[in-house]
């Protein structure tokens, strides 16, 4: 993904200014429209969220190799001790 692509969204602004977008007189398919619009800008900014999101981490993958292994190391070795300790503690209290 190209990150010149991405563009600031309804995300920056404030509640006030979201809230000011929706017609509060008009008719219901009006507001509709309104609320449905906001709702595409949302998930749109969602989306490239998500995607630079992916793109940071593919980056740091990138330029710190070992620094990126060695987390997974740490959260590996991490998550199989508490594994272990849950493993254990299931085990005693099945016992009795």
């Amino acid at each position: 993904m190209d990150i010149s692509k991405i563009r600031r969204s309804g995300a920056d602004r404030s509640t006030a200014d979201r809230e000011a977008a929706i017609p509060i007189e008009g008719t219901a398919s009006a507001r509709f429209e309104a609320m449905k619009r906001r709702a595409l800008e949302s998930e749109e900014s969602a989306v490239v969220r998500e995607h630079l999101g992916e793109r940071m981490v593919d980056l740091t993958e990138e330029y710190f190799p070992a620094e990126v292994a060695e987390r997974r190391r740490k959260t590996a070795g991490l998550a199989f001790g508490a594994g272990v300790v849950v493993g254990a503690v299931g085990g005693a209290l099945l016992r009795r």
